[in-house]
């Protein structure tokens, strides 16, 4: 990731108040509409007015960039800052126009929705007799919740690393059939003890799954395991047991071994199977460096292993049960995340460059091709189980899917619905690719083409999302400053139809 962008670590991005763009988007009219009541009609025309008004964009600096009818862009005043809340309490004003109206109606909306949750536990029932997966109640108030997430839409600020048009990139990519269904919502859990913390916006993947029964979470208190179907939650790795001002950026649970790293380029690794607990923690680099942030953990092919993609520039192959770096590989720029394949012949490489990276693992990461297409910097990447298929999560809102034997241009495009793509897995079957948005979004694709999908749609910012190793759960967690904290989990429905080549047997909801 960028300076710019690490000097926004700690502030997740906040919505605009509404009636501050009332000026943009006023008719003109003096007359005074008072309280007269606009139906659903005369709300969704005005609302499409908003949404295609001039494109909004944040630069990695977060100042606010406003396309013009032109397509040229020119600074303007952020408007996504934490000064919103008060400005929503502010007095009530007359409304002079159908704009300011509308305007009214989202602020309003938004007053309705950012409260608490009425559930703290949700089970496929509550959700069949009206509430939604955080545990909020919708009786009679669709309309408005659609409206209110067409709002979450078009306030969500949008960070560039490069700049581009977001207009060319949603032409590229395909149509997609978004009346999929491949998992059932079956429970989740909400409040604070349920948060994933999300320490740096860029960084999401943070939600780990080593069964159907074990779903780890970075928590204020430390590394947090949960079991969904005992209904159970402890923790695993307390934050006394981290060195002092540890800050987790990135985190891996696997083979019964946590592995985290921090702002500073440390670790902090803990074996979960010892009887005596064992941990280790210490320095990746030769000597400690604030801005040498570890912004992804993986595990690698060979067992034992992970490998970390470091801000600095480099990956560093980390043997976890000698607590040592074993191998670095440099690169031209930040790396943002890696991806191993199972056999360990071929990994993939992104970070601060609109250009991937296929590399051999067993020859120090030497270049085997390059991946071209994203017009901003990729967070996010992932290597089917077979081999074949390689797919990247960008800042331009897109992930793209390839083919590793014609890597030259991307086999597949699809995009998202509010901002960048954070966290691209593979299930293990290999039949289903997921892809979680900054926020609210979390999408499950067909493979390989995509043309299929189904769309999970939550209120608040998406920590992580991740299947269970046998691919018949997923798993998504939502930590949002106002809307309820949520560790939700989905079982795969059955579909007689597709029979997995790899023989992982599906469950029925």
């Amino acid at each position: 990731m960028s300076t710019a962008a690490r000097g926004g670590q700690n502030a997740l991005p906040t919505y605009a108040n509404a009636r501050d763009r009332n000026d943009s988007v006023s008719s003109g009219s003096d007359e005074n509409t008072g309280d007269e009541a606009m139906d659903e009609r005369t709300v969704a025309q005005q609302l499409q007015q908003l949404v295609i008004d001039p494109l909004e964009i944040f630069s990695v600096d977060g100042s606010r960039l406003v396309a013009d009818d032109a397509g040229t862009e020119s600074p303007a005043p952020m408007h996504g800052d934490a000064s919103n809340t008060a400005a929503r309490e502010s007095e009530p004003r007359a409304l002079n126009t159908a704009s300011d109206a509308t305007w009214d109606f989202l602020a309003n909306a938004a007053q309705m929705f950012e409260q608490p949750a009425e559930l703290s536990e949700i089970t496929r029932a509550d959700v069949d007799r009206g509430f939604d997966m955080q545990g909020y109640w919708w009786g009679g108030r669709a309309m408005q919740r659609r409206m209110y997430m067409e709002y979450r839409r078009t306030a969500y600020p949008q960070y560039q690393g490069v700049s581009h048009d977001v207009r060319s990139v949603l032409e590229q990519a395909r149509a997609v059939d978004p009346t999929g269904k491949f998992y059932r919502f079956r429970y989740a859990a909400t409040g604070d003890r349920f948060r994933c913390k999300i320490t740096h916006f860029q960084l999401r993947d943070l939600v780990w799954a080593t069964s159907s029964y074990d779903v780890f979470y970075w928590h204020a208190d430390g590394v947090q395991s949960w079991n969904p179907w005992q209904r159970r939650r402890q923790c695993v790795v307390a934050r006394r047991e981290m060195p002092e001002s540890f800050r987790l950026s990135a985190l891996c649970v696997d083979g019964g071994t946590v592995f985290a790293g921090d702002y500073n380029g440390r670790y902090f690794v803990k074996s979960l199977w010892a009887d005596n607990g064992a941990s280790a923690s210490g320095q990746l680099g030769d000597i400690s460096d604030v801005g040498d942030i570890v912004n992804h953990v993986s595990p690698a092919c060979m067992r034992g292993r992970v490998s970390v993609a470091m801000n600095s520039g480099r990956v560093d192959v980390f043997d976890v049960h000698r607590a040592t770096v074993i191998e670095r590989s440099p690169f031209a720029w930040a790396v943002n995340c890696t991806a191993e394949g199972a056999d360990g012949a071929l990994a993939c490489v992104v970070g601060d460059s609109t250009q991937g990276l296929l590399v051999d693992p067993r020859q120090g990461y030497r270049k085997v091709a390059q991946l071209q297409g994203h017009s901003d910097y990729a967070f996010a990447c992932a290597l089917s189980p077979d081999g074949r298929l390689v797919a990247t999560g960008s800042q331009d809102t897109s992930v793209r899917v390839y083919d590793v034997r014609w890597p030259r241009e991307a086999a597949a495009v699809v995009c998202g619905n509010i901002g960048a793509m954070r966290v691209v897995r593979f299930s293990a079957c290999g039949r289903f690719l997921l892809a979680a948005e900054a926020a609210d979004y979390v999408h499950v694709y067909e493979t390989p083409t995509l043309e299929c999908a189904q769309q999970v749609e939550f209120m608040g910012e998406v920590a992580g999302a991740t299947f269970s190793p046998d691919a018949n759960c997923m798993f998504v967690g939502i930590s949002d400053a106002v809307h309820a904290d949520t560790l939700a989990e989905f079982t795969r429905i059955s579909d007689p139809a597709h029979s997995d080549t790899q023989g992982f047997t599906c469950i029925s909801a």
